[in-house]
């Protein structure tokens, strides 16, 4: 099926688009890119097809509709929605395999509940399950002098690593997470999830600046950071007087998030004030001047399990996928699903 769609698209490339590109090249002032585009639509991700494996219901929370896709067209859709495609080779393969791993966790055909939100699916196209976009979306969003290199790099980077997921003790590891950046150290799973899950622990990610949010600031003015404070806690006790002095953290975590934290005379976690400030993440300090209260901020997303831009700062470094996987999962090995299955 994919090759006669391919032949199909190819033909309509010789009939139309080389014409087109020989008017352009004469000033026609034909816009090859938007017709590019349009070719890339005659592409659509996978449909059903029981030749190419196991399909996945996937909601598509933009047009609220529930599609079919094979599941290997899924992942390279997941990939191409949670990091750039130019991130290292052996960064993308290792987000692949996390990925495809959360995906046959929640799929009801290898035993999971599919998506909490949307029952009917296995998973949904936004972050409550993992991000996800379709091929003709990301071609869109993508230059188009560069897309089909970025397109060839994320297949291939899931079609070299073909149905590998990540095992725990010889199961499917069921509880996967990651994250953008972790700041420096990413975080136990307790601390975020209050689920200790034991490949879920804090290392330390080096490399992470070049994140463009490895560091943050938010600035709140005082009067609006009383009212929210009030808003979290009604009964809490706080004024504008010496407010420096009525924000104390009182610990952090293994990964340096904040624990707890007294306001007024309240005890909240670094995770409710992440939320309620809209913070990238929950390692934060605070500091009050004469008109806001200033949170620097540490890393974005809740640090559990693979940082991305820590996994390609590995890549970067030399390390090959399946050492930047067991970096951030501690204890995993890297098996194919299909042989997993069989042992059950």
């Amino acid at each position: 099926m994919k090759k006669i769609i391919l032949y199909t698209v190819l033909i309509i490339f010789l009939m139309v688009g080389i014409p087109l590109i020989i008017l352009g090249g004469i000033g026609s002032g034909i816009k090859i890119p938007g017709i590019i585009n349009q070719l890339v639509d005659v592409i659509p991700d996978s449909p059903k097809d029981s030749s190419a494996g196991e399909v996945l219901k996937i909601k598509v929370y933009d047009v609220r509709k529930v599609i079919e896709l094979n599941f290997e067209d899924y992942i390279k859709g997941v990939v191409a929605a949670e990091v750039p495609a130019l991130f290292e080779e052996e960064a993308l393969k290792a987000q692949a395999i996390a990925a495809r791993t959360f995906a046959a966790a929640n799929m009801k055909a290898f035993g999971g509940v599919g998506c909490k939100n949307y029952p009917e699916a296995d998973a949904c196209s936004v972050v409550h399950c993992q991000a996800w976009i379709s091929k003709g979306d990301r071609f869109k969003n993508w230059d188009a002098e560069n897309a089909v290199n970025y397109w060839n790099r994320i297949s291939n980077a899931v079609e070299s690593t073909n149905g590998m997921v990540l095992v725990y003790n010889g199961e499917l590891a069921r509880y996967i997470k990651y994250h953008s950046t972790s700041g420096g150290k990413t975080e136990d799973s307790v601390n975020v999830f209050n689920n200790k899950i034991p490949y879920l622990v804090s290392v330390e990610s080096l490399g992470e600046d070049i994140s463009p949010k490895f560091t943050s600031t938010v600035m709140i003015r005082r009067e609006e950071f009383i009212k929210k404070m009030r808003s979290l806690s009604t009964k809490i006790k706080i004024s504008s007087n010496n407010l420096g002095a009525q924000i104390k953290i009182i610990d952090r975590t293994e990964g340096d998030r904040v624990k707890s934290i007294k306001i007024g005379d309240k005890t909240f976690t670094g995770i409710d004030i992440r939320w309620a400030f809209s913070l990238n993440s929950a390692d934060f300090t605070v500091k009050v001047d004469s008109k806001y209260v200033v949170f620097s901020v540490k890393g974005n997303g809740h640090g559990v399990g693979l940082s991305q831009f820590g996994a390609n700062a590995m890549a970067r470094s030399g390390k090959k996928y399946d050492e930047i996987l067991k970096h951030y999962y501690q204890g995993v090995t890297i098996e194919k699903l299909e042989e997993l299955n069989k042992k059950k």
